[in-house]
């Protein structure tokens, strides 16, 4: 998919214009807390710009319910703990195995044709 000029340049510039908006509302007003909110504007535009097409994955289910969690009945607190599920379901379900030592794999061993030999000579 081609970007037209104006997608490239709305996403491009989102991060800027967030940073504007967070510091006047900020220091003219002194609203801070809540208006932190305007930087998840920057992972969205691709998205409201028609860049992306937004697919249901397990890990924005658990955002998605972090979120009502917290709105609804401020379980911030033991909310936050859903997302440890995420690494377990994608080691379970991605049917990728997480490998990060194994003994069985021999080390490639290398030949006298693999090392480079730099020669530097002296000269009086």
């Amino acid at each position: 998919m081609k970007l037209s000029s104006f997608q490239r340049k709305a996403i491009a510039i989102t991060p800027f214009i967030c940073v504007f908006v967070y510091l006047l509302i900020g220091f003219v007003w002194n609203i801070w807390h809540p208006t932190w909110l305007i930087f998840f504007l920057i992972p969205v535009m691709p998205y409201l710009v028609g860049r992306r097409t937004i697919r249901i994955t397990f890990p924005l289910v658990i955002v998605v319910v972090y979120l009502v969690l917290g709105f609804t009945i401020n379980w911030w607190h033991p909310g936050w703990l859903l997302f440890l599920l995420i690494p377990v379901f994608e080691i379970l379900f991605s049917g990728k195995s997480l490998v990060i030592f194994n003994p069985n794999k021999k080390k490639e061993e290398k030949n006298e044709d693999d090392i480079e030999v730099i020669d530097i000579e002296e000269k009086n």
